[in-house]
């Protein structure tokens, strides 16, 4: 289990720079009842400086996402995984337009699969994490 968390860590180091460019991130994986294991995905991406950004000049702004995924056992070279994601989102612009904005809430959705572990776990648990955040970064495009 030790070895799988180590190896989700740095496999997430990198899709946290690919996709957050920068940041910081941590996985931790322990062991559940009847042979499955729980798996925690965190990221941490803060702008704490003003910077312009696509719409406006953001002030003070975080984005705070957490993936935890129940595994279960695996039966007939398949396990089924269930994904419980929140992404916490904070912000503040000053804009001489608009003046001083104020945003701050939270998205939480779930997806469930029974997937082969042909792959690996940490395949199957990596495309469910960047799906879902894909379907939480179009929700969040729409507020």
């Amino acid at each position: 289990m030790r070895n799988l968390e180590v190896e989700a860590n740095e496999v997430f180091s990198v899709y946290r720079d690919q996709y957050y460019e920068g940041g910081i991130s941590s996985v931790y994986i322990w062991e559940d009842e009847d042979e499955s294991f729980i798996a925690c995905f965190l990221i941490k991406k803060g702008l704490f400086e003003y910077g312009q950004g696509k719409r406006s000049y953001m002030q003070i702004g975080s984005w705070d996402a957490i993936h935890v995924i129940q595994v279960g056992p695996e039966e007939e070279g398949a396990a089924h995984y269930c994904l419980n994601s929140t992404v916490m989102l904070s912000l503040t612009t000053d804009n001489k337009q608009s003046g001083t904005f104020n945003l701050s809430g939270s998205i939480r959705r779930q997806m469930s699969m029974t997937l082969a572990v042909a792959d690996g776990h940490l395949v199957n648990m990596g495309k469910m994490i960047e799906e879902m955040e894909g379907k939480l970064r179009n929700s969040l495009d729409q507020v």
